[in-house]
């Protein structure tokens, strides 16, 4: 039912079940950052979100968001968000929320998707 799907907002951070992969998808649970607008994530009979995962290997990469642990992300360790890699994910996935991003690396993810997907 509907209902028993979780809330979520745009630039909070949730633990995924990512499960089943395939090939080089993500797997198993990792947290990822919420990207879709609230229009989308509140719409009545909405069962999906998009999300981009996070990862703690890190790159100097244009399309890697450095997303450093802190008390309001509910992160355990520095991380960054991997903007080359966007799902629209089943809410049912959502497992617990961990917090949120800041207003600015909400925005720097923005540049890197924009970036990544050329527009």
């Amino acid at each position: 039912m509907i209902s028993e799907l979780p809330r979520c907002n745009r630039g909070e951070i949730w633990l995924l079940d990512w499960n089943p992969r395939r090939g080089l998808e993500q797997g198993g649970f990792r947290p990822g950052i919420i990207i879709q607008s609230d229009l989308g994530n509140h719409a009545e009979g909405a069962r999906t979100t998009i999300v981009v995962p996070l990862t703690t290997q890190g790159r100097a990469y244009a399309f890697y968001v450095p997303v450093p642990k802190a008390k309001d992300n509910g992160l355990p360790a520095d991380s960054w968000a991997n903007a080359t890699q966007v799902f629209t994910v089943d809410k049912s996935r959502l497992v617990k929320r961990l917090g949120k991003v800041t207003p600015a690396q909400l925005n720097a993810l923005a540049l890197a998707l924009s970036a990544v997907l050329e527009i």
